[in-house]
């Protein structure tokens, strides 16, 4: 049997349950937190689903007519540039490919990230809690994809393109949960995670 997505399990439960709050949505389908907030967004922007109130009173109801799915098509014009909370397009000839010092090297943004993270964890010997990592770079700082997820959560919000370093030499161990680092960063979306890094003693330039 095939493994429903979790679009597939809350539109499900709200065509079941009308008027459902995102609390009860999540503790009847499991899918909870950031992955529930893009799953809610992405249905009420299909139309399959309709969103009446605002904040924890929000209710989720199935549409009547719910809108056909249409294919992503991307424009060959445009690409997604290493885009964070508001899904950034520019044409490819302004791509910024802007980079940082950060010790003895050069980084471009999102291999920049992964390896702060990556040494942030080195530096607990991979003693470090995932929960710990979240307080130190939290979701916050990276607005629909956070700084980094658990491997699956990544995959999940991924879909079709891979928004986080997935190669096996990329992903990053800690005490209970292996990381992927999210690598959608635009010179914009960035600052906050480099003034939190530099708030932590990180000497970046």
């Amino acid at each position: 049997m095939k493994k429903q997505t979790p679009q597939e399990k809350v539109a499900e439960f709200i065509g079941a349950n009308p008027a459902s709050t995102k609390e009860a949505i999540g503790e009847a389908t499991g899918v909870k937190g950031i992955v529930l907030v893009n799953t809610l967004k992405k249905l009420t922007k299909d139309g399959a689903v309709t969103e009446e109130g605002k904040g924890k009173e929000a209710t989720y109801t199935a549409s009547e007519e719910p809108a056909a799915e249409q294919p992503a098509a991307e424009t060959p014009a445009e690409e997604v540039v290493e885009a964070g909370g508001q899904e950034e397009t520019k044409p490819k000839s302004g791509r910024d490919n802007s980079t940082f010092k950060y010790l003895t090297s050069e980084y471009k943004k999102g291999p920049l990230v992964r390896q702060i993270i990556s040494d942030h964890v080195a530096a607990t010997k991979g003693k470090i809690s995932y929960k710990q990592l979240k307080e130190a770079f939290s979701d916050d700082l990276l607005k629909r994809f956070g700084v980094f997820q658990d491997e699956d959560t990544a995959r999940e919000l991924s879909g079709a393109r891979d928004r986080y370093f997935f190669k096996p030499e990329h992903l990053i161990k800690l005490k209970d949960k292996t990381i992927a680092v999210c690598n959608q960063w635009t010179a914009a979306n960035i600052r906050p995670f480099l003034e939190a890094a530099k708030k932590l003693g990180y000497k970046i330039k």
